[in-house]
């Protein structure tokens, strides 16, 4: 096997915009593009390799027959990919929501919760995002502002720039608001449980759902998160995403599993016992866990993600 890169799985959102082609060079199917699915195993969409002699193949394809070559001590049998990665355009405010846990997604909805983490590509000056609850918002204040329109009030903003790592829990009520792009990393699932969405409408003219019940069910009221985005790490249950900067090389053992790289900025190669393989800024690239020791050459900043 060889490093893999994967064609971008695009979803248009009302909330989207066309940033993804002046930042990175992409060639959008639309205008209001809001997230590219870079590496994706999920039922909405699936990541197909663009590089190799394994072009072609989906994702699921490389786990059915590749197993633990590909997957290492994180193959499953039933063929489930643990992470999906993206990158979002909040080129408008995206809807304040939250995320269940895992008892409670498997429960509800049939697949994992969704614990993600954003990494701040880039941010206009004055750019928030929504963060956490206010202090003194206990449920009964919330259900009250959902009733009378205030949920804003309830609600921190936090100011974010270039270069911010953020982990969001599952429980944690947040939202991007406009004039941020980011790297996500996350738990394969698709639940988002949406509360707030300034009344805005779909393609079909008609209001966006809400999920105000399950929402309530899933919302932390008891404690909030740091605000302190300044890091270069962030380890949770579910996975480890780590900035790294390599002005040469670099190299990394892989401990027996998958590693994820998502390019930052620069360029250079993933050299491996078969050659190497280039990367560009804006390039998510899976390495198999089988290649056990890669070097990363080149002047460039990356996501290292593992589980």
């Amino acid at each position: 096997m060889y490093p893999l890169k994967f064609l971008p799985v695009y979803k248009e959102r009302v909330w989207g915009g066309h940033n993804l082609a002046r930042l990175l060079g992409r060639k959008l199917p639309k205008d209001k593009i809001g997230e590219s699915w870079d590496l994706c195993c999920h039922q909405n969409g699936m990541s197909i390799v663009a590089n190799g002699h394994l072009r072609g193949k989906t994702l699921a394809e490389l786990m059915a027959e590749y197993k633990e070559e590909l997957m290492g001590k994180a193959y499953d049998p039933a063929g489930y990919f643990p992470l999906l990665i993206k990158i979002i355009d909040a080129n408008n405010k995206l809807s304040v929501q939250v995320h269940p846990d895992d008892e409670y997604a498997h429960e509800v909805e049939g697949e994992p919760g969704k614990a993600e983490a954003w990494y701040v590509i880039e941010a206009k000056p004055d750019a928030k995002i929504v963060y956490g609850l206010k202090d003194e918002v206990s449920r009964e204040n919330f259900r009250q502002a959902v009733r009378t329109g205030e949920i804003m009030a309830c609600l921190r903003e936090v100011p974010v720039k270039q270069g911010d790592i953020i982990y969001i829990p599952s429980g944690l009520i947040h939202a991007l608001l406009a004039g941020v792009l980011v790297y996500e990393v996350q738990q394969n699932s698709d639940t988002t449980y949406r509360v707030y969405d300034y009344g805005r409408l779909d393609k079909d003219g008609k209001l966006r759902e809400l999920h105000i019940e399950n929402a309530l069910d899933v919302i932390n009221f008891s404690g909030q998160e740091d605000t302190h985005f300044d890091k270069d790490m962030i380890d949770s249950p579910y996975f480890q995403m780590e900035r790294i900067r390599i002005d040469n090389e670099r190299s990394d053992k892989l401990n027996d599993s998958f590693l994820i790289y998502c390019i930052i900025g620069g360029k250079g190669g993933i050299a491996y016992h078969g050659g190497i393989e280039a990367i560009n800024k804006g390039e998510t690239v899976l390495v198999p866990a089988s290649l056990k020791e890669v070097t990363v050459r080149g002047n460039l900043e990356l996501l290292r993600i593992c589980i």
